[in-house]
């Protein structure tokens, strides 16, 4: 092999490079950043508890949609569904993404930042943009610290001991009055789930799919008196206060409307079991 084949094939290899290099960076969008963010809004949540993980872009350009961004990596977070748009206007592009998550345990996690590559606009190089990282602190789920479970059984002492003095206290005044026959009392009728949850079971049977999933949301959140316009966080922290027993329902609806498409049908047989539960 002469010294002239090899400087040929040498030159060969880096011009191959070269115009791979080239077509990478021509698949790229030619755009300006002027913001890229990385947010929650929540960032004390307690643990199990929906909350939303926030990527927001702003571009200088209009441009119908966004490409080559790459997400956070979300460890010790269940994902639970992602929704994301682009908003075109006179003053460029806004690209938000809302990933609804749950954490897995308490303590602190911290997201890494997104990335988003593209070529400046304004001197024509390719570019790797990143958001800033963000970290989240996350507290245990009611009732499951040792001074809840010890403040749990104390409840459960004090409650046993009420009932059994007010039993005492009744069986002392019945020896007390004179034997009178009583009327049979009525057996108490379980209360039938609302009618609200009802709707929703029966929308979300008739149309086991994303847009059902949708309108079933819609139902329950109107109920607990939340709008569309309100996040997962706010619907939770309001349910919590006033129908504690919808969290669940709450929860598995939020998956089945915003998860991704593979798991629409899995998340869509949750939300009716849940649904089911409370009939």
């Amino acid at each position: 092999m002469t010294r002239e084949f090899c400087k040929a094939a040498t030159l060969a290899a880096l011009a191959l490079l070269a115009a791979g290099a080239s077509a990478s960076a021509q698949s790229l969008q030619r755009v300006s950043v002027t913001s890229f963010a990385l947010s929650a809004d929540a960032l004390h949540p307690r643990v199990g508890a929906p909350f939303h993980v926030i990527v927001t872009l702003r571009l200088a350009q209009r441009v119908p949609d966004v490409e080559n961004l790459q997400l956070p990596l979300l460890a010790g977070l269940d994902v639970l569904g992602d929704v994301r748009g682009t908003t075109v206007s006179s003053r460029g592009t806004l690209y938000k993404e809302l990933i609804t998550v749950a954490a897995l345990r308490a303590g602190t996690i911290v997201l890494s930042p997104a990335t988003f590559d593209a070529i400046d606009a304004r001197d024509g190089k390719a570019k790797e943009y990143s958001t800033n990282s963000l970290a989240i602190e996350v507290a245990r789920a009611p009732g499951s610290s040792p001074v809840a479970a010890i403040a749990a059984r104390l409840l459960v002492s004090v409650g046993v001991a009420m009932i059994v003095l007010g039993i005492v206290l009744l069986l002392s005044m019945r020896r007390r009055q004179a034997l009178v026959p009583s009327a049979p009392k009525a057996v108490p009728v379980p209360a039938a789930a609302p009618q609200y949850l009802r709707d929703a079971l029966a929308l979300l049977e008739r149309k086991p799919t994303r847009e059902g999933a949708l309108q079933a949301r819609s139902l329950v959140w109107r109920m607990v008196g939340a709008s569309d316009g309100e996040t997962l966080a706010d619907v939770m922290k309001c349910a919590r206060e006033s129908h504690p027993t919808l969290l669940g329902v709450l929860a598995a609806l939020e998956r089945a409307a915003f998860t991704y498409d593979d798991d629409v049908e899995a998340g869509v047989q949750k939300a009716l079991a849940a649904l089911r539960e409370m009939q």
